[in-house]
């Protein structure tokens, strides 16, 4: 029996070792595959092709293994930017096909991206927008109307009846369970903690909700009266009582130009390029092109030195998580963003920073020790932010020091206020589950942090203590940073959510733009002249095989999941996993934003 289960093991040794070493040649030779891919050629009349669907990152890795294996975009922020910006000036590019098919980009992001677009079209060369059999939403009109023809494809919707932002609530959930939320506050609207002790908004969460979609609203409505020259009472008026839902109410409404199909889309750019019917159309993708270089097009960087960006996105929380090899965790870690700031301050080459903050907060204590970190980095080097989509509640406690803030107009900022939340569960084991509950214990104070009972007015009265404190030095924070009092930053604060816009008119957003406008302030703060600016990007990403080394069995999951599980349920997951943060974060102090603002 010893030699038959000594044998088994010998074998399934065996076939381990030739699988791993079978694994080892199949990511070798495609190793060498990939090495081996050199900067794409473009040729004369060629079309640039930007293909919309999904999300657009702010960034995606460009270790070539993560690329072809991981479930993730082909280019993310700024391959779009730096694409469209060298097409501009390359005389090889004779226009652009932007081929919508479903965005799911947030609406800063497509503020950014359509500036762009709109910057190339002003070149002088033609933009063709398009969305062939998936139909328009709003996100998809607002990048297409920049285009000067839009078409779309016959029987297919047309989405244009202005905008809701849906929230959700789980009071009823807890009580039924016999769970109950232990919170405590500072700031008038920091209504984080409303989606566990009501069942709908409050006024002031209300108001603040209703001024973020009026603003993102105004913004859509004035881009399109602009480039479609319809008047945007008009367009008012169409989608409160005349929402076009199909695509032949919205040709006869003006809003496009024409129901086609793609192939006579194709006919349309055969003629902008100059070939017969019967020739193809030479295209390249945007991610290709994102490769190459800028001084192909005689953009050489200006200056001795470079700009650094270091990108800061996700949930804050303190220590190391870089989401393994198939991805990103979706979180802003402290410890990659201290060193990266470290890298920046000391690397001498480098002349000015741009902190890129895409985040909604999280972890008040991890959020400080970034603080510290572009402090002191701002001491030595021009720190700029750039705002993406977030930079709300610890998004904007790390951004406060810099030189300079910059926010889109649809950017959600400001929630400047912290909570603390924990759940008492004592009635969902007692009362639902009959489970006995007791404990010993050296202070009246020791179960402060428990699970399985109330605060006590004392215990009560000690937490909301540690919190206005926190606030307190958020303000302190802000008004440092900011040069206003801390008087004025509480008139503007008590955990209110600002769209860029009204953030800069209450004070805290200096100018109105995107990244490559921080970038352009950080090269003239920097001394590097007018520009463009050779860029390092930080923190450095991990490899492919750096992080599989680390977490395989995880992340297989993530990626089964991801290829598998269907919207609805992607939805539910992103739910559970943000009350999930709620849990794991409980007795901690929190300044992150009270919820998921995506507008529809």
């Amino acid at each position: 029996m010893r030699f038959l289960s000594t044998l088994a093991a010998s074998v399934l040794g065996t076939l381990i070792a030739v699988g791993a070493l079978l694994l080892f040649v199949f990511f070798f030779i495609f190793a060498i595959s990939l090495s081996a891919d050199t900067t794409p050629q473009v040729q004369r009349s060629t079309i640039l092709t930007l293909d919309i669907q999904g999300p657009i990152p702010e960034r995606v890795s460009k270790d070539p293994f993560t690329r072809a294996i991981a479930d993730q975009p082909k280019y993310d922020v700024s391959d779009v930017l730096s694409a469209l910006s060298k097409a501009e000036k390359d005389d090889r590019i004779s226009g652009l096909w932007i081929r919508l098919k479903g965005t799911q980009a947030s609406w800063a992001t497509l503020e950014q991206i359509r500036n762009a677009i709109t910057a190339f079209r002003d070149s002088g060369k033609p933009v063709i927008a398009s969305s062939g059999d998936f139909g328009m939403i709003e996100k998809d009109y607002f990048l297409a109307s920049a285009a000067d023809s839009i078409y779309a494809g016959p029987v297919t919707a047309f989405e244009f009846n202005g905008f809701y932002l849906p929230q959700t609530f789980f009071k009823g959930t807890l009580d039924k369970l016999g769970i109950e939320p232990k919170v405590v506050r500072a700031g008038q609207y920091k209504s984080a903690i409303e989606t566990f002790t009501r069942n709908d908004l409050s006024e002031e969460n209300e108001e603040q909700l209703q001024a973020i979609i009026d603003t993102q609203y105004d913004v859509f409505l004035n881009a399109i009266a602009d480039s479609r020259s319809i008047d945007e009472q008009r367009l008012r008026d169409i989608a409160s009582t005349d929402a076009p839902m199909d695509v032949r109410p919205a040709k006869d409404l003006g809003m496009i130009d024409d129901v086609r199909y793609t192939d006579e889309v194709v006919d349309v750019l055969r003629g902008i390029v100059g070939v017969s019917p019967s020739d193809d159309v030479r295209m390249m993708g945007i991610d290709d092109y994102a490769r190459v270089p800028s001084s192909d097009v005689g953009l050489e960087t200006t200056g001795d030195g470079r700009v650094a960006v270091i990108y800061g996105t996700g949930q804050i929380v303190p220590g190391d998580d870089d989401g393994g090899a198939f991805g990103s965790s979706g979180m802003m870690a402290s410890d990659p963003i201290i060193e990266a700031f470290e890298n920046a301050r000391e690397n001498e080459s480098i002349k000015a920073i741009v902190f890129r903050v895409d985040s909604p907060g999280g972890s008040a204590a991890a959020s400080e020790a970034i603080w510290r970190a572009v402090k002191r980095t701002k001491e030595v080097k021009p720190v700029i932010v750039s705002m993406g989509n977030l930079a709300a509640s610890g998004g904007y406690y790390v951004a406060a020091p810099a030189d300079t803030i910059v926010a889109s107009p649809s950017t959600i900022t400001g929630s400047i206020g912290v909570f603390g939340l924990l759940f008492n569960v004592e009635g969902l084991l007692t009362d639902k589950l009959g489970v006995g509950l007791d404990n010993v214990s050296t202070s009246d104070l020791a179960d402060m942090y428990s699970p399985f009972s109330d605060f006590s007015e004392q215990e009560r009265t000690l937490l909301a203590s540690s919190i206005d404190r926190t606030y307190q030095t958020f303000l302190q924070r802000v008004a440092e940073g900011r040069k206003m009092s801390v008087e004025a930053v509480d008139s503007v604060a008590q955990g209110r959510v600002w769209t860029g816009r009204d953030a800069q008119e209450a004070g805290l957003v200096d100018v109105l733009g995107g990244l490559s406008e921080a970038v352009r302030i950080a090269g003239e703060k920097g001394g590097l002249g007018e520009g463009p600016y050779a860029v390092q990007t930080l923190p450095r990403q991990k490899t492919f095989f750096e992080k599989l080394n680390e977490d395989l069995s995880s992340q297989a999951a993530r990626v089964y999941f991801d290829q598998t599980a269907s919207d609805l349920e992607r939805q539910m997951q992103a739910k559970r996993d943000r009350i999930r943060y709620y849990l794991s974060q409980s007795g901690t102090v929190q300044a992150v934003l009270p919820y998921e603002i995506d507008i529809q």
